[in-house]
């Protein structure tokens, strides 16, 4: 299944799905919509960064939520944890098309996950965690996230700097930094990766305009480990992102 996993639409994924309160148990159906520019740069060969226009939905209803590329259940939610369990797409940028050097590959399709995530509200932040299984056979593989992030308020003024590593099987990882024997050519040799991490630092922002409208952006850089920049098709260990965008709550 062709997905967008634009590094930049990954980061306003996380955007709307850590920062909105989607996860009110309401029930009353609240729906935001919007609008967002972002960039991405890639790691892939031949594509230095890519920039996206990114309408954004979100619903809520009960313990019902959907919001970027995940839709799920809230399983329980106290005081200072929350459990849910989900459907969302892969995170990882796929689209290497427009490399002169790879687009006899073409991009990657995403997989569908069930996911299930767990939040823990601690004195000195967020901690989080969640572990996501490829469903579709897509590519069968596995994902292990650990995150800490700390909500700062100022006036009216959110901002959630935060940090992760991620964890990604060898099925995932060769599904979009491995090497065929098919793709396999001259300069670009059969590449089978074993399973490898990624970390990252975000810092995003919410800003309320009106009772309705809110403004809201946010920046990453994420590194990748050397399972991902051996492969072939690689020729960066780093990646930069940033999005901006607009919501209207009705």
């Amino acid at each position: 299944m062709k997905m967008n996993t634009l590094s930049a639409g990954a980061l306003a994924t996380s955007l709307s799905v850590v920062m909105l309160p989607a996860h009110a148990n309401s029930d009353e159906l609240e729906i935001g919509i919007g609008l967002g520019a972002g960039f991405g740069q890639s790691i892939y060969q031949g594509i230095d960064s890519q920039t996206d226009v990114l309408p954004m939905l979100e619903l809520s209803y009960g313990n019902f939520f959907f919001g970027g590329l995940e839709a799920g259940y809230l399983l329980a939610e106290e005081e200072n944890y929350s459990l849910s369990i989900s459907i969302a797409g892969d995170e990882l940028d796929g689209e290497r098309a427009d490399s002169n050097t790879l687009k006899d590959m073409g991009d990657v399709d995403s997989g569908i996950n069930l996911k299930l995530s767990g939040e823990l509200f601690i004195e000195y932040g967020l901690l989080g965690a969640s572990i996501a299984q490829d469903v579709s056979n897509e590519h069968e593989g596995t994902e292990l996230s650990l995150n800490w992030a700390v909500p700062l308020e100022f006036d009216q003024t959110l901002l959630m700097p935060s940090v992760y590593a991620t964890w990604m099987s060898d099925d995932l990882v060769n599904h979009y930094y491995g090497v065929s024997a098919k793709h396999a050519k001259a300069g670009r040799p059969q590449y089978n990766a074993d399973a490898g991490w990624r970390y990252g630092v975000e810092i995003m922002a919410e800003y309320p305009l009106s009772q309705q409208w809110t403004l809201m952006g946010g920046v990453g850089a994420e590194w990748y480990g050397d399972e991902i920049t051996n492969s072939p098709i690689v020729d960066e260990d780093s990646a930069l992102s940033g999005f901006m965008g607009v919501t209207y709550h009705f």
